[in-house]
Order: C-alpha cells, then sequence, then structure tokens
C-alpha cells in the first residue's frame, strides 16, 4: 500500500502528528454536537457523543493501518470501518425508550450515528466534508426545531379513560362533550368495556392533544353530566 499524504499535515497518514490532527478534530465535533444535545437534557450527552466520534476516528484509523502494516498488497481499508456503520445501532438503540404512548429519542439515536459517521470521516482525513457535516448537524438540531414547532401543529398522544354508569349515562353523551374540543382534541379510536355486574362500562378514548389544551376544563365538562365514577387520561 503506497503512502499517503494528509492533505492539512502534509505528513504521512500513519504519522503521529496526522493521528493526533484528525482525533482533535473528532473530538471537537463530538463536543458541538454533544453540548447541543446536552442542552436539551437528552440521554446521551456531551461525554457519550465525544467519545463516540473518538472511538469511531479510531477504528478509521486503526482500519488503515491494519493493512498497511500486515498485509499492504491485499488489504481493505473499509473491511473495519464497516462494522462502525451497522454495530452503532445498537448503541443508538439505547437511547430510544418508549414514554406513555410516545416514542423519544428517535433524534438522538440518529445523532448518534451521525456523529459516528463524522467521526469515520475525520479519521479517513476528510476535513472538509466532516467540518461541514458538523455545522449541518447542529444547525439540524437547532434552527429546525423551531421551524417545526412553527410549521407543524403540536400535539400529544393521550389515552382519556372514563368509567361512568352504563345504566344512567349513554357514551354518546360523554363523546359528545369531548367533541365540543374538537379544534384541540383529535379522536382516533374509541372503544367500549361493559362491567355486567356492577353496571359500570370504560370508555376509552385514543386521541392527539394540545400540549396547551387545560385538561382539568375536559374532565370538570365530563364531571358535569353527572353519573361519572373514573376520570384518567395517559
Amino acid at each position: 500500500m503506497n503512502s499517503i499524504i494528509d492533505t492539512i499535515t502534509g505528513l504521512d497518514v500513519l504519522h503521529p502528528v496526522t493521528v493526533l490532527v484528525r482525533i482533535l478534530c473528532a473530538i471537537i465535533a463530538g463536543f458541538c454536537i454533544g453540548f447541543e444535545r446536552e442542552r436539551h437534557y437528552q440521554p446521551a450527552g456531551l461525554r457519550t457523543h465525544m467519545v463516540l466520534s473518538l472511538g469511531a476516528c479510531i477504528i478509521m484509523i486503526l482500519s488503515y493501518f491494519i493493512p498497511y502494516v500486515y498485509s499492504p498488497d491485499s488489504g481493505d481499508p473499509a473491511r473495519l470501518s464497516a462494522q462502525v456503520i451497522s454495530g452503532i445501532g445498537f448503541l443508538g438503540a439505547g437511547a430510544i425508550f418508549k414514554y406513555g404512548f410516545s416514542i423519544r429519542g428517535l433524534t438522538t439515536a440518529a445523532t448518534i450515528w451521525t456523529t459516528s459517521a463524522i467521526g469515520m470521516v475525520f479519521g479517513a482525513g476528510f476535513y472538509f466534508l466532516g467540518a461541514i457535516a458538523t455545522v449541518l448537524l447542529v444547525i439540524t438540531l437547532q434552527v429546525f426545531e423551531k421551524v417545526e414547532l412553527w410549521l407543524v401543529e403540536q400535539k400529544k398522544i393521550r389515552i382519556l379513560q372514563i368509567t361512568y354508569y352504563s345504566d344512567a349515562i349513554a357514551a354518546k353523551q360523554i363523546l359528545t362533550a369531548v367533541k365540543m374540543h374538537t379544534g384541540n382534541i383529535d379522536i382516533r379510536q374509541v372503544s367500549i368495556t361493559e362491567d355486567v355486574e356492577n353496571k359500570t362500562s370504560d370508555l376509552v378514548v385514543h386521541c392527539r392533544m394540545d400540549e396547551d389544551f387545560s385538561i382539568r376544563l375536559l374532565f370538570d365538562e365530563i364531571k358535569q353530566l353527572g353519573h361519572i365514577k373514573k376520570i384518567k387520561i395517559d
């Protein structure tokens, strides 16, 4: 394998100075991305992204070092680094968790995967691509979060469960009270379970609800119907 000169240091890619510069670039990129995630109190924050970017960079450098030293004529530098792309998915999966009926951590998981790619880019010596990718990723996480909030109406998935005395009030009356807030509540699915022995029924409403909607107001309106045993929302 022929010697390759680094574009920044002007030295061989395995020269200690070149290796140090690539590692520092990867750590700085991980710091910038991790700092943004840390500010949003995400499970994968500053140190996680720095270590992740550093590790990916080291693997990329190592993937060039091994064939350079042990198999200069037939080595494939891409074989070792390719495992990072697939293996990092397991780490990203750890950032995804279910909160109620919502899925959290998808953005952080995608950021983890992208950060590893950026670390590999710096490890390969493609400084321009690594710098541009870092800037664009931070801008996407910072700026487009506000754009998303502006363009897309934010509604949480909620489950409203109402236990009522079925011999005194009908489910249709309760649903009518809920539908009065159509602008704030989008009903997706309705199910009813009846307890014949106790003469009560459970009305379960799957819906999307505005974040600033007053749940107390909804509860008060449902209670005014009378014959309501219990109201619960998740």
